[in-house]
């Protein structure tokens, strides 16, 4: 009994650290990522620019994630958590370079490049360093370390957006060299899985196997392959609402504040059922969870595309509750049950990594149609995307259920 207590309250400290560990991630990953358009338009960069750096910052993040595994691999001693310490620095030292550098797509592809790299990159890992405690059998709740990931992410959305009308854009790297630098000590003090594991030597073997490369894990799940698919198609469609928002939100002649509250509405939505999802995931599978997150993805882009005021786009965002919110936790979940234990960190950064391919052509495709079209026929197409994201996202669902029923 003594020992399930100390193993309950272990759980439970665990579980504070790496919620404010994900917590600080997410706020610094709102410095670099929310308000880009924002603050490289204010350096003097054009839509099109805009869209250049953008799209090959998220390409580096999506190309990464799935390799990092791959990585970790070679350096088996390096283990997640100081990688993902070492990380955070280059990522400190490109923001202090934003003060220092022109404005000049020669110095800000690099830059961002490395902040795809060291920081936005970075999502696939947090998730697997909660996963390797959870997969370790210490019962850390992943849902409840994802749910603080949304209110960091709320705070600095709000924050952020009052700061950079009072202060101006460039505010958000200074707030990024603090936040990055917190995170690497959060993340080295955390205590090490491994010795705290409580499942045998058999399973701990098969977690640690060496990864399999891509091109055989894709052509091994098939499955698999296809939700990747849907979930490019669906983030690029969830990439133009979240990119481009002061763009929609300019149509009715709102400002960066706004911007930062819609964002903010979304984020604190999320709480809700990612601090619940292990209590949600008993009364409803992650796998219905998910066909419910498809629909309302595309919902949701739909209802900002025929919004007509304010009012319109926090209704549009509070469809988060309902879309991604169900969707990050729930993907985690299949992630883990649909791949070998050994390929667990690598089919986590795919996830993530379609996540970011989605937004990359998402911030690509709409800066080029913003400088030759309206927002209105933007977010148009971002519904036709969204809508075959959402079938194609259906359809490898439900065959991996059939394919586990038979």
């Amino acid at each position: 009994m003594t020992n399930i207590n100390n193993q309950t309250q272990t759980a439970r400290r665990i579980t504070l650290h790496y919620s404010a560990a994900f917590a600080v991630f997410f706020a610094a990953f709102c410095m670099i990522r929310s308000f880009i358009s924002v603050y490289l338009l204010d350096r003097g960069f054009s839509y099109t620019q805009v869209g250049i750096i953008t799209g090959i910052h998220m390409f580096v993040a999506a190309a990464i994630q799935p390799n990092y595994s791959l990585i970790l691999d070679h350096f088996p001693k390096l283990g997640l958590r100081r990688f993902v310490a070492l990380c955070c620095i280059p990522a400190v030292l490109c923001s202090l370079l934003t003060f220092v550098l022109p404005a000049n797509l020669l110095f800000f592809i690099p830059l961002y490049l490395i902040f795809g790299l060291c920081e936005v990159g970075l999502q696939s890992l947090m998730v697997s360093i909660g996963m390797e405690y959870v997969n370790a059998g210490i019962p850390v709740n992943a849902g409840v370390g994802r749910g603080f990931a949304s209110v960091g992410y709320g705070i600095a959305n709000l924050g952020l957006g009052f700061l950079i009308v009072r202060f101006g854009s460039p505010v958000s790297q200074k707030l990024n060299v603090a936040l990055m630098l917190l995170l690497a000590i959060l993340i080295m003090t955390m205590p090490d899985a491994n010795a705290l594991r409580t499942v045998d030597e058999t399973e701990r073997e098969k977690d640690e196997a060496p990864s399999d490369d891509l091109f055989h894990f894709l052509r091994n799940n098939h499955v698999f392959a296809l939700f990747s698919l849907s979930v490019i198609c669906i983030f690029f469609a969830h990439s133009i609402v979240n990119t481009y928002m002061p763009n929609v939100a300019g149509q009715f002649g709102l400002k960066s504040d706004f911007t930062g509250l819609l964002n903010s509405i979304a984020a604190f939505l999320e709480l809700i059922p990612m601090m619940l999802f292990s209590q949600i995931s008993k009364r409803i599978s992650p796998l219905k969870l998910l066909y419910i997150s498809a629909v309302f993805f595309s919902v949701k882009i739909l209802t900002a595309t025929l919004a007509v005021n304010a009012g319109g786009l926090i209704l549009s965002q509070s469809m988060q509750i309902l879309a991604y919110a169900l969707f990050a936790m729930a993907s985690i979940y299949f992630t883990n049950q649909a791949v070998r234990p050994h390929n667990r960190v690598m089919a986590q950064g795919l996830l993530v990594g379609a996540n970011e391919a989605g937004f990359m052509l998402g911030s690509m495709i709409g800066g080029f149609v913003l400088d030759h079209a309206t927002i209105r026929v933007l977010l148009w197409m971002g519904v036709i995307v969204s809508i075959i994201g959402s079938v194609l996202m259906i359809t490898a669902v439900t065959k991996f259920k059939r394919a586990n029923l038979s």
